[in-house]
């Protein structure tokens, strides 16, 4: 029996304004301006926070969905996702642009030690966009 994969997909188009485009998810609007650096207004989040931001609501998620299934009271979820990258790459230099490393700070209010680290392997192990960028570049996880 073969498994039907989910797609997602978004589309993206730039606006009148250098610098500045519009993000289209099923029928919803986002706009993402890109670094001064490359010319940009820098008011709205950028595709690399975006990408940050896709994996701290991720890992929110995958943490309050395994919680309800497991019994285990979350009160609070908290997420911070940093990267490190070299900007050059991006402004045209010679260099590898791609994330060299992320951190996760995951905070978990409610759950005992124990808990906290299921919900840890939960993650790990559900998350698709964790999943994805840890084979690209290390991940190095805080549980607080």
């Amino acid at each position: 029996m073969s498994t039907t994969l989910a797609t997602a997909s978004a589309s993206c188009r730039l606006s009148n304004e250098p610098g500045r485009a519009l993000l289209t998810v099923r029928g919803q609007h986002v706009v993402t301006d890109s670094p001064p650096t490359l010319g940009g207004p820098n008011e709205a989040p950028n595709p690399v926070e975006m990408l940050l931001c896709a994996l701290a609501g991720c890992a929110a998620f995958v943490c309050e969905c395994a919680a309800r299934e497991l019994d285990i009271a979350l009160t609070s979820v908290s997420v911070t996702a940093a990267g490190d990258f070299d900007p050059r790459g991006v402004c045209g230099e010679a260099v590898d642009p791609r994330f060299q490393s992320f951190k996760l700070r995951l905070a978990l209010e409610g759950p005992d030690a124990a808990q906290r680290e299921l919900l840890l392997q939960a993650f790990k192990t559900r998350c698709p966009v964790y999943t994805t960028l840890s084979r690209a570049a290390p991940v190095e996880i805080v549980l607080a």
